[in-house]
């Protein structure tokens, strides 16, 4: 099957403009959240630090902000500590788009019967004629399992295909992580293993781990 968009011929994904453009958008996006949650963490910090030494003497409505702020405190900690997430996702998609080529997928499809609460559960097409991958777990950085359904109809993808890395849709768009959904056998791991340039290559882009299994 024909790519609807030409695949880039650089030695690593990251090298092509537009690809280095998408993820310097995702990059944008994901970060725009940070700044106004730190905000609001420090000054939730500085409320309760100035209720601190003499509740009793400040006024009555600095003691409401204070209680509210004490009650929020976890809850916007937590929050900051949630929207550091897709910062650091992207910093693994570069990671890997910096060591990997792109190539061409006839379909990336949701894994029917396959649960997972963190991720969606998806197999991966070769040739268009040929066998599906075992069941393999992609992330959007910015929307945790948000899916277009553009891949089903082609997808790119920069990785190893027993370890994971990153699917695309054609164009370098929709960025998401690609992780193994079930462990790799030891036959077949023993045998990677044995590739030393493979495991190397796979070790720069962060990507040579065995991922948990998911539940059918």
């Amino acid at each position: 099957m024909t790519p609807r968009v030409q695949i880039p011929t650089d030695e690593c994904a990251f090298d092509d403009p537009e690809t280095r453009r998408n993820w310097q958008l995702a990059r944008l996006r994901a970060g725009a959240v940070l700044p106004p949650v730190i905000i609001l963490l420090l000054a939730t910090l500085v409320v309760m630090g100035m209720l601190g030494d003499r509740p009793t003497t400040q006024p009555m409505w600095m003691r409401v902000v204070g209680l509210v702020c004490v009650v929020a405190a976890p809850f916007t900690f937590a929050y900051a500590l949630y929207s550091l997430g897709p910062v650091l996702r992207l910093r693994r998609i570069r990671r890997v788009l910096r060591v990997y080529p792109w190539e061409y997928r006839t379909s990336v499809r949701p894994a029917p019967g396959v649960k997972d609460t963190m991720a969606l559960p998806v197999r991966v097409r070769t040739e268009a004629e040929g066998d599906w991958s075992r069941t393999m777990r992609a992330v959007n950085p910015l929307q945790r399992k948000r899916w277009t359904g553009e891949m089903e109809h082609g997808a790119w993808f920069a990785g190893d295909p027993e370890f994971g890395g990153v699917i695309a849709v054609p164009g370098a768009t929709d960025l998401m992580t690609l992780e193994r959904g079930t462990r790799t056998p030891p036959d077949l791991h023993r045998e990677i293993a044995r590739d030393k340039e493979r495991m190397a290559q796979a070790k720069r882009a962060g990507i040579a781990t065995l991922s948990a299994s998911l539940r059918a």
